[in-house]
């Protein structure tokens, strides 16, 4: 029995998984990526330094009008 496939319908299909392997990591590498971003563009640790920052803004003023 010989093996009448042709070489590159072997390469095809030998390195295909691998090819989709990398794929599907890379998709999903956008897709989280795209997640931590708020809607404007910034990343999520930057929402919540400026979070942070408000916060302590807020109490400084809070402080500042007690008696």
């Amino acid at each position: 029995m010989t093996n009448d496939v042709p070489w590159y319908i072997s390469l095809i299909v030998s390195w295909l998984p691998f090819i989709m392997f990398i794929a599907a990591i890379l998709w999903s590498s956008r897709q989280i990526r795209k997640s931590l971003t708020a809607g404007d563009g910034r990343s999520l640790a930057q929402v919540v330094d400026d979070l942070a920052r408000e916060m302590k803004r807020a109490n400084d003023i809070r402080h500042d009008q007690a008696p």
